[in-house]
This record gives structure tokens, sequence and C-alpha cells, in this order.
């Protein structure tokens, strides 16, 4: 008899959407992810976000900014300071 996966709340969502990422989720996993993100806008959003965010970090790591100290930074003090206050 076909086991038809369980249907995930937000969190869980959220959880099992960073894993996928790192590729340490089972098949039967995914698929109840990919059920929830299709029911799930909220979570849609936040699954493209953390797209988003992983190929902003990639890119970032490839060019070399993430091996960086503050004080080699090419950021303006100025400009520290104003992201500073929009991450807050």
């Amino acid at each position: 008899m076909l086991k038809l996966p369980k249907v995930l709340n937000c969190q869980a969502a959220a959880e099992m959407s960073c894993r996928r990422r790192d590729g340490s989720l089972s098949y039967y996993q995914r698929m109840t992810l990919a059920i929830h993100l299709i029911i799930c806008s909220g979570c849609r959003f936040m699954d493209r976000q953390f797209a988003l965010l992983d190929k902003a970090a990639k890119t970032l790591g490839s060019q070399g900014f993430l091996g960086k100290s503050q004080q080699e930074s090419t950021l303006s003090p100025e400009a520290r300071e104003k992201l500073k206050k929009i991450i807050k």
C-alpha cells in the first residue's frame, strides 16, 4: 500500500529546507517538504530566500570576501554603521 507523506508544520518545513541544502534529507523527506511548499506560500517564499542567501554566500566565498578580516574590509566605517542599523 502506498504511504503518503505527512503534512509538515511551517517550523519543520523551515528546518527541512535548510537541511535539504546540505543534502541531508531522504527521498521521503524531500517529497514531504515539496508537498508542504506546494500548499504553503509563506514557506515557498522562505525557501526562495534561503536559496538567495546560499547563492550570495557562495558568490562572496568564491570572491574571497568571507575570509577577510574587518581591517581588510573595503567598506568605510560609515557604511558599516549603516549596515548595522539596517540589520538590527
